[in-house]
């Protein structure tokens, strides 16, 4: 009985321990990856705090920030303000009862030979956006001999930034 049992054992055993054939087979296929990059623009606005005026001119400057996209063209344009009669050129700073202006101007540059306005490739400034903050300088200048009565004057001017 034990050589028929081991006979029977190793059948089993070699079926087993058969090498079997390696079935290897493989199948490619992709991966479709995409991405949108849209242009995208913020602003930062400023103050511009000139102080005390006492008929003498006085200058202060302020910084607009701008944070455009990579690549991105945008345009920076300053309206004249919300002081009756005002326009770019000439603005008004006026009392809160507007019973009183102060006149003042915002440049470009501090020689104050460009203006800041929204007239369209006149006194608005054009750049582009690398991705980072950028710096835009305000100039502001408010006349001598000035006759204005006391009191506290403000105005607020709009920024656009076009892209």
């Amino acid at each position: 009985m034990k050589t028929l049992a081991k006979l029977m054992l190793f059948p089993a055993l070699a079926v087993a321990f058969q090498s079997s054939p390696a079935i290897a087979a493989s199948s490619t296929g992709n991966l479709a990856i995409s991405a949108i990059v849209t242009a995208q623009c913020v602003i930062q606005s400023a103050a511009l705090p000139f102080g005390t005026y006492n008929s003498a001119a006085v200058q202060q400057s302020a910084q607009i920030g701008v944070t455009c996209s990579n690549g991105t063209s945008y345009t920076v344009s300053l309206d004249a303000g919300a002081g009756t009669g005002a326009n770019t050129t000439t603005r008004k700073l006026a009392t809160s009862d507007n019973s009183s202006t102060l006149n003042y101007a915002l440049y470009q540059d501090p020689a104050r030979s460009k203006s800041w306005g929204n007239s369209s490739g006149s006194d608005t400034l054009t750049s582009t956006g690398n991705g980072t903050l950028q710096s835009l300088p305000v100039y502001g200048y408010i006349p001598a001999g000035q006759t204005s009565k006391p009191g506290a004057y403000a105005d607020v001017v709009s920024i656009t930034l076009a892209y």
